[in-house]
């Protein structure tokens, strides 16, 4: 679950002389209240219609939906599991794709769980992902922010697999190098990492770092878990949209979006929950070589959705700005922004980018 993070940039950003680099990134001349949310409509056993009120200034929203699971009892516990089975093209010697920079993986079906993504002109096997892999957005809140990624990978021996951490919290990267049974030249391995700075809207990158070109160079399987207590909760991201304007053309304020739920990611449940936040930009205070800083806001109270009755509820619970929950050292702030591959951008024109541990989109 990538809590997924909205930038809307006018055009004009692209023509902008690069600013000064500052010494220190100020702060925004102004905040964003949380969104009002409101009741669900047009509810059906697959969908339904969120609602919320216009935030004054915002540019933009984001706007996430979840299912929710309780732990029954203390231990290990599975948070997301993806092993890519749903590529069936290509093969070891001829890998397919290659041929687009990104692919979201989710939505063509490589991927069973929401919110897949690979970069760097990534290549396909059957079971197998190579290039840039981002996870969805993930809700780690629980156990102070503790959690396991266990990676399974068809590579070569003594490969380096990096794996960064993103979100509100700090951000994290881990090198391990690839260790296989029999010192084969190459082949399957599963190596877990033990990372510490979990949040409701973390998000992890990972890739081979020194695979020679034309070499076994893929992810086979990506599995995270958390040590529960009997009565935790974990949200799970089944469906977002990232770039909601503020206003249509016409100057009216867009209060609403319909989502349309696919049975894979609802998996048999029949009550889901969204919540908003919304964003803006300050172009008074410029960060560093970036003309301006982005402010968002917390996030609005969660509403429930139940599918199965049609009936809906807002839930309203303190609002969470991510990190309130998890014990973490404070991460240090750095204003730039970076592509995909790690490589900072003076001037961000069009595109995903990483800003603040965050993976921002710029129209």
């Amino acid at each position: 679950m990538k809590n997924v993070y909205l930038i809307l940039l006018c055009a004009l950003i692209g023509a902008m002389p690069v600013m000064a680099q500052k010494s220190a990134p100020k702060r925004a001349s102004f905040t964003l209240e949380a969104p009002t949310v409101e009741k669900a409509t047009n509810i059906s056993s697959n969908g339904f219609t969120a609602h919320w009120q216009p935030v004054d200034g915002a540019e933009g929203y984001c706007i996430f939906v979840y299912t929710k699971d309780v732990a029954p009892a203390d231990g290990e516990y599975i948070i997301i599991d993806e092993d890519f089975n749903g590529v069936d093209f290509g093969s070891l010697i001829e890998p397919g794709g290659g041929d687009e920079y990104g692919v979201n993986l989710s939505e063509m079906g490589y991927a069973f769980t929401y919110g897949w993504e690979a970069y760097a002109f990534p290549t396909f096997a059957p079971g197998l992902v190579a290039g840039l892999l981002y996870t969805p957005y993930l809700n780690l809140t629980n156990d102070n922010g503790n959690y396991k990624m266990h990676i399974t990978t068809v590579a070569n021996q003594n490969d380096m697999i990096r794996i960064e951490s993103h979100g509100a919290g700090e951000q994290q990267r881990v090198e391990y190098t690839v260790d296989l049974d029999n010192s084969e030249a190459a082949g399957r391995s599963t190596h877990t990492v033990e990372m510490s700075n979990g949040s409701r809207d973390l998000f992890c990158s990972m890739i081979n770092m020194t695979a020679p070109v034309g070499t076994y160079d893929y992810f086979d399987r990506v599995m995270v878990t958390q040590n529960l207590q009997a009565g935790d909760e974990v949200y799970t991201n089944i469906a977002a949209d990232e770039s909601i304007d503020a206003e249509d053309d016409w100057g009216t304020p867009i209060t609403s979006k319909t989502f349309s739920l696919p049975s894979y990611y609802l998996n048999g449940h029949t009550v889901v929950y969204y919540d908003v936040y919304a964003a803006a930009y300050d172009f008074s205070t410029p960060n560093g070589s970036t003309p301006y800083t982005l402010v968002t806001s917390p996030y609005s109270f969660r509403v429930m959705v139940d599918l199965a009755n049609h009936t809906s509820e807002v839930i309203e619970e303190v609002p969470q700005t991510g990190i309130s929950e998890v014990a973490v050292n404070p991460a240090v702030e750095d204003n730039n922004y970076y592509d995909l591959t790690g490589r900072r951008v003076v001037n961000p024109t069009g595109g995903i980018y990483i800003h603040n541990g965050k993976k921002v989109i710029i129209h």
